[in-house]
């Protein structure tokens, strides 16, 4: 058997992005792009696009004031809800069949690439520090089901975050890409909790693997049993704690699924099995090319290379943001990165301004590149992702606002707070803490 193109030996140790537009930026494409720094833009918050990102307590949705306004009113257990927590941490409630402990609706909780420390490093005194406090801590979850990582970088996979939610939910389960199981396992984490995947691979989760009683089936009438399917999809970034284990595991984005099986009722034929899709989620992390935070496309490109552009463009939309929203989509709901990391927060903390127009960036996107993605990916709506949090100016986190409204206006995209999603859908940005339902669609697979 081949070996996956993204798989850098034999033997699922070390890894690699296999598209040309991972490669880093030439000599000649960084002198095309003028020097990178200047001073911060003056005057930001004048911008009529402009506003801040407050930090808000969750109500999770079960307040009006957090709902979609086409959907206040309606049944929290028949939506998806969507919370963002600052940075990529999201947490999600997703519709499942029958009724909770409380009567209420079922859902399933979901929490991806979860960081609550102050710091975003090895230890809680090094690496990139918060602007703001976190809305929340793990505490304050209102549950925990399965937890998502993208991939191993600090402030996507924190380890005290990672100990305190095995203390307060010991039963969650995690899913991560290749190479990180060991360090789940070496923490305290059960083996049978963690499951490791490689690019296209799915798993699916019932009632019982949630520890959720399946409702009772009556012989005479249909009976709907849920499943959520997960795969693991590919993603343009790369991976490592420290200077010796670069690319030593895998970076990935998820596409999560409930799926409905209909078993037929007494006299019914079994032909009359029906699996619907009741809700899809698409979680992008901090990786692009096919999933949240990495640039596709390279800026300040000579003429005379623009026809390689263009292929190059055309072979990574076909194989892997295009392939995603051919395979999996309309997506209910998205999170996708639209700032770069915070590693770099330092340049903004001086009053400087790091210019993503010139200088081509092979890992991190820009506003402008999640709008291509949601659209690529076939979201209805999406919220953005991967800023405000570990910055080192508010500038920062304006000046990525400001820049994903304007995109969303060139392409077409309604705002969150715009009524129906339009025909290119919804993408805006949150509180940190703030909550945002949306209605499921039902799609009939077979």
């Amino acid at each position: 058997m081949a070996r996956p193109s993204h798989h850098a030996n034999d033997t699922r140790s070390s890894f690699k992005n296999p598209w040309p537009s991972a490669q880093p930026p030439s000599w000649s494409e960084l002198a095309q792009g003028g020097f990178p720094l200047a001073w911060a833009h003056p005057n930001l918050r004048a911008h009529p696009h402009a506003r801040d990102v407050k930090i808000v307590k969750p109500d999770w949705g079960r307040d009006s004031d957090s709902a979609d306004p086409v959907r206040e009113g309606k049944g929290k257990g028949k939506d998806i809800i969507g919370t963002w927590l600052g940075h990529a941490c999201a947490f999600v409630e997703m519709p499942w069949t029958g009724k909770a402990a409380d009567g209420n609706e079922e859902t399933v909780k979901l929490l991806f690439d979860p960081i609550f420390s102050s710091r975003a490093g090895p230890t809680q005194f090094t690496g990139p520090s918060r602007i703001t406090p976190a809305p929340c801590q793990v505490g304050d979850l209102p549950g925990c089901d399965a937890v998502f990582i993208s991939h191993n970088h600090y402030d996507h996979l924190d380890l005290s975050t990672i100990q305190t939610l095995l203390k307060v939910f010991p039963s969650t389960h995690f899913f991560v890409p290749l190479g990180l199981k060991s360090w789940f396992t070496s923490i305290g984490v059960p083996e049978a909790q963690v499951d490791e995947l490689d690019w296209w691979a799915e798993v699916d989760l019932t009632s019982k693997d949630f520890g959720k009683v399946a409702p009772d089936a009556v012989p005479e009438t249909r009976s709907a049993i849920s499943k959520l399917r997960i795969t693991c999809v590919p993603a343009q970034h790369n991976s490592g704690r420290g200077a010796r284990d670069q690319g030593s595991t895998l970076w990935c984005g998820w596409v999560l699924e409930h799926l409905v099986t209909s078993e037929p009722g007494k006299g019914e034929i079994a032909a009359m099995k029906r699996v619907t899709r009741m809700g899809s989620l698409f979680f992008a992390g901090t990786v692009t090319l096919a999933i949240g935070d990495t640039a596709i496309v390279r800026k300040s490109v000579p003429p005379s290379k623009v026809r390689n552009l263009l292929l190059l463009v055309w072979i990574v939309l076909l194989t892997s943001r295009a392939e995603i929203g051919a395979k999996f989509g309309p997506f209910d709901l998205s999170f996708i990165p639209i700032w770069r990391g915070g590693t770099l927060g330092f340049i903004s903390w001086t009053g400087l301004r790091l210019s993503h127009e010139t200088v081509p960036s092979n890992y991190h996107g820009t506003p402008s590149d999640a709008v291509s993605i949601h659209l690529d990916v076939k979201s209805k709506n999406s919220i953005g992702i991967h800023f405000g949090t570990f910055i080192g100016a508010e500038a920062e986190s304006l000046e990525a606002v400001i820049g994903l409204k304007e995109a969303c206006e060139d392409a077409g995209l309604r705002d969150l707070d715009d009524g129906g999603e339009g025909p290119h859908g919804r993408m805006g940005v949150l509180d940190q803490g703030k909550s945002w339902r949306v209605k499921v669609e039902e799609l009939i697979v077979f």
